[in-house]
């Protein structure tokens, strides 16, 4: 079985699931939740994987490949992961083989990281050609990530569309109106990254 094509980031490790052909058409890029130490892919592999909602089969079969992001260090400060996270989607564009908008989320802090390398990447005049954000369970900054990092480049990306999924046994402080569209779905039964109502509900808005 061929390995999974992996990319070294300065701060983390990007694993690529291209739909077909090794090339990368539609991407979707995840970043991981954050944890302690290193990101365990392993897990991270098994969540996507998971039988009761095959998060990755569920994007192949609509063409769609999946990059999954992960930090050398989980507990690092939200930039030094963010600048994983802006070096995938850096590194995606380039080996597209056609133009087409990411699909740029997180689950949990990996949620924050995404939308605080968006945002980055737009204060820094950076094209980051992402169609959609996504959060599902995502974390509120804390008030230093908020004033000290987030507020001054605008808090929030203004380009992509941005959508909101929390499951119900996560208790979400993000206030949904700051959403363009926001779904609260059953609680996660645990074992796939993401419960099939919500995930069933993205793939249903990103096309």
């Amino acid at each position: 079985m061929a390995s999974t094509p992996e990319w070294k980031l300065s701060t983390g490790t990007a694993r690529v699931f291209p739909a077909k052909d090794g090339s990368l058409a539609d991407p979707v890029i995840l970043a991981a939740d954050g944890q302690t130490g290193a990101t365990d892919f392993a897990a991270f592999e098994a969540g996507v994987g998971h039988s009761s909602y095959w998060v990755l089969g569920e994007l192949r079969k609509r063409s769609r490949d999946l990059i999954l992001v992960g930090y050398n260090d989980a507990a690092a400060p939200l930039a030094e992961r963010a600048k994983a996270v802006e070096e995938a989607i850096s590194r995606t564009i380039s080996e597209q083989s056609a133009f087409s908008p990411l699909v740029v989320g997180g689950i949990g802090e990996g949620a924050l990281v995404a939308r605080y390398a968006l945002a980055h990447m737009e204060f820094q005049h950076v094209d980051h050609q992402t169609g959609t954000y996504f959060s599902y369970n995502g974390t509120t900054p804390t008030q230093e990530q908020e004033i000290a990092q987030l507020r001054g480049m605008g808090d929030w990306p203004a380009r992509p569309r941005t959508l909101n999924l929390v499951s119900g046994e996560f208790k979400s402080n993000l206030d949904a109106e700051e959403f363009d569209e926001s779904k609260t779905g059953a609680a996660n039964p645990g074992g796939s990254a993401i419960t099939k109502e919500l995930g069933s509900w993205l793939l249903e808005k990103i096309g």
